[in-house]
């Protein structure tokens, strides 16, 4: 966390700032409510059949786009609770099917018990910092003054004026025991802390941190959580932003994970079923039934070299990569026509960006381009991009689609996928210096001009 600011948005959550790119990894308004607006609502997982779905999330960062996906999957399944026999039977089975090396036919009736062999949910995690994808599911999240009243006011009570005014007392106490931003990064960043509420749909279920901290475990090994980064997670200045609960867990799945317990080890593992299955963590078995719809893979490389390794069909892709002016790399004519190789027919990509560049290098790329909405204000909040037409609910509009035509609309590109930041720059600057292209000020002022 050298390189980088921790912060409190207004929503609760933890957003970052970047030193060396000068600019925040999240919305100051709400790390978290950013994601599901923007990435997860745009997505209308409703309409697709989400049986085997496939995602790419591109700039992983900390993960809240692939947090609050995996979220909205867990609250859509609606897993059956099990009685005590089919309880004590499951984690029989588990721990058999341990001793003797994945048996079918408990295999089998694992899968029964589960009852999740219709569904299967491969993420595909990209990033380069590792050090913020190993950091990722251990971030809190802090309750806010307007959700603690909410959990223990009855909202029937609303229709009474009384009720608001109490609310905001409470808010207006609680507000001033609430985390508090550095004075310095607050006023870097004009950080207004001032819980806004966020809605409960919005919450991270508490299953997925979990899942996470297994998925880095399998992945990294022994080497996670490394002594280096609980080091830095203790540090004064960090260890309010994390979950000590969280932090536990994977220290806990370092020394006695179950996936690492050796035969003769049979007492370690029983303790790892009982912490995994009864414990007051899992009191409900569907932890694992959870853990079991999803497939998680992080990549810690240039997108650029990883996405040529990949031959996954994605159903979803999430373009979340700091802005085109920082990172010009995963703007490219060519980093989106392997994504457009890459993602399925009904497929759809999603990204914050409005630009002019990044959505004519989308046209370019042949993808039909529309705008994501907010609908709470009617604001064009990001992009959103498919090879299906129909799946566009808003498309671009004449002067979008003009815009995209000017030189604001001239894209990068990177032949190779292997040009440096600088290069690819410069050569949008060498080509923006000679285009014969209308310039968007002029562009803008002429269609203003034909509007009055």
């Amino acid at each position: 966390m050298r390189d980088y600011e921790a912060y409190f948005t207004e929503d609760g959550s933890i957003g970052l700032y970047s030193y060396a790119e000068k600019d925040v990894f999240h919305s100051k308004f709400g790390a978290l409510t950013e994601a599901w607006e923007k990435f997860i609502l745009p997505a209308n997982l409703d309409d697709f059949e989400i049986d085997n779905l496939k995602v790419l999330d591109v700039c992983y960062g900390i993960g809240y786009n692939t947090k609050a996906l995996m979220s909205f999957l867990i609250n859509k399944m609606n897993f059956k609770k099990k009685n005590i026999f089919q309880k004590i039977l499951y984690i029989v089975a588990i721990g058999l099917n341990k001793l003797f090396k994945k048996n079918k036919i408990l295999l089998s009736y694992i899968d029964s018990i589960n009852n999740n062999n219709n569904y299967s949910f491969l993420i595909d995690c990209l990033d380069i910092n590792e050090e913020l994808v190993q950091l990722s599911p251990l971030f809190r999240t802090v309750k806010t003054p307007e959700e603690i009243f909410d959990s223990f006011v009855p909202k029937i009570f609303d229709c009474f004026d009384t009720y608001y005014t109490i609310k905001n007392l409470f808010i207006n106490l609680l507000s001033k025991f609430s985390p508090k931003n550095r004075k310095e990064i607050k006023e870097l960043l004009d950080l207004k802390f001032k819980n806004m509420h966020i809605d409960k749909e919005y919450k991270i279920n508490p299953y997925v941190n979990y899942i996470l901290i297994n998925s880095l475990s399998e992945y990294y090994q022994k080497e996670f959580p490394s002594k280096k980064l609980l080091e830095m997670i203790k540090e004064k200045q960090n260890r309010r932003f994390f979950d000590r609960t969280l932090i536990n867990y994977a220290k806990f799945n370092h020394k006695w994970g179950y996936n690492k317990s050796s035969r003769r080890n049979l007492s370690t593992f029983l303790h790892n079923i009982y912490y995994a299955h009864l414990s007051s963590r899992y009191k409900k078995v569907n932890f694992k039934t959870a853990e079991s719809l999803f497939n998680v893979n992080f990549y810690v490389d240039d997108a650029r070299k990883t996405i040529l390794k990949l031959n996954n069909e994605y159903d979803l892709i999430f373009l979340d990569a700091f802005t085109y002016t920082k990172a010009p790399q995963l703007w490219t004519v060519e980093f989106l026509a392997e994504l457009y190789k890459r993602i399925s027919p009904h497929g759809l990509l999603m990204t914050y960006s409005t630009s002019a560049l990044v959505r004519n290098t989308l046209l370019e790329n042949k993808f039909y381009v529309g705008n994501i909405y907010n609908k709470k204000t009617n604001k064009i909040i990001g992009t959103i991009a498919s090879k299906d037409k129909t799946k566009i609910e808003y498309p671009l509009n004449n002067y979008e689609i003009g815009l995209c035509g000017t030189k604001a609309g001239i894209p990068y590109h990177d032949p190779n996928l292997c040009f440096d930041k600088r290069d690819i720059i410069d050569l949008r600057e060498y080509e923006f210096r000679h285009s014969d292209l209308m310039s968007s000020s002029k562009y803008m002022k002429i269609r203003s001009m034909k509007n009055e």
